[in-house]
């Protein structure tokens, strides 16, 4: 029986076919590149004020359980009580920053992310390299 779906293209889609290797020079241009340069520190810029911001919260979370048990253990209703609510909202605040990093990303980078990547398969970048010589 006959399947009505596409097969899926076997070359994968990295711009030069898998067959040739990027060469160690395309590598260290593409790094001194400035617009590489501006993508690092784009995503810097997101990654480490969240990353610090994640970890006092969670370090919030971990002394107020060593800590403070009486607060902690202060029932909110039924038998739900703070600590049960703060354990859950370190799942959703993991969940939230998922959600602002992949609009952070898709906003300030994927395309010159993307540009860049298929520059440094292409071999673009040490073709540049050599015109400039």
């Amino acid at each position: 029986m006959a399947s009505d779906r596409p097969t899926k293209d076997p070359t994968p889609p990295d711009g030069n076919g898998g067959d040739e290797p990027i060469s160690n020079e395309a590598f260290v241009a593409m790094h001194s590149d400035p617009r590489f340069t501006e993508l690092k520190r784009r995503l810097y810029r997101f990654i480490f004020p969240m990353s610090i911001a994640f970890m006092a919260w969670y370090l919030l979370y971990v002394l107020m359980s060593a800590f403070g048990r009486d607060i902690m253990g202060t029932n909110l209703f039924g038998s739900v009580n703070v600590a049960l609510v703060f354990g859950l909202l370190q799942f959703v605040s993991t969940f939230g920053i998922a959600v602002l990093y992949t609009r952070y990303a898709n906003r300030n980078f994927d395309r010159s992310a993307a540009e860049l990547r298929d520059e440094l398969q292409n071999g673009a970048t040490t073709q540049k390299r050599e015109d400039n010589r």
